[in-house]
């Protein structure tokens, strides 16, 4: 069940996965409450470190734009308690990271958040991460970066080359500028 309060953040309990229904039946209330959000499910949630991107395996997720002034976004990640200590650290931190969201369709390009951790929250052998950021403005042009890092360092052509960028534009490898 998710619950969403005005001027307040969300509160869930995810006892199952949440439907296309709920996220309907929540942006009707949302409205009707006088608070406008747009919701999202979350499929894919990945931390930028450095270089490197840290994959989690989501359990389920949810993902809000605010449509506020500031162009806020909320996003609760629902992931295996394994986690905790990670995301304690982090919001300890008070620091900004690089969210990486994939939206609504594993297909979708990832969305850059600057993003910092409200809240980990345990229930029963899972954890919540809420997470309060902004989307970056970037051009989407991770296709183009791509293509000209396999084309720089692995030296492949016709099908060979065919074959790895498709490959590459499913995982979603961070791209590093030399």
């Amino acid at each position: 069940m998710i619950l969403l309060f005005p001027g307040k953040f969300l509160i869930s309990t995810f006892s199952n996965k949440v439907s296309e229904n709920d996220y309907a039946i929540m942006r009707q209330r949302s409205v009707e409450g006088g608070v406008v959000v747009k919701t999202f499910k979350l499929k894919r949630v990945q931390i930028v470190e450095g270089d490197s991107i840290r994959q989690f395996d989501l359990i389920d997720g949810l993902i809000i734009n605010k449509e506020d002034d500031h162009q806020t976004w909320i996003l609760e990640a629902f992931l295996d308690h394994k986690e905790i200590d990670y995301f304690q650290r982090i919001q300890q931190s008070r620091e900004n990271i690089e969210v990486l969201a994939v939206i609504s369709s594993e297909k979708n390009d990832p969305a850059s958040l600057y993003a910092h951790v409200h809240d980990v929250r345990p229930i029963g052998e899972r954890i919540s991460v809420l997470f309060i950021g902004h989307i970056r403005n970037q051009r989407n042009d991770y296709a183009e970066k791509l293509l000209a890092s396999i084309l720089e360092n692995d030296n492949l052509s016709g099908e060979e080359l065919l074959i790895q960028f498709k490959k590459q534009m499913r995982e979603r490898p961070r791209i590093v500028k030399k």
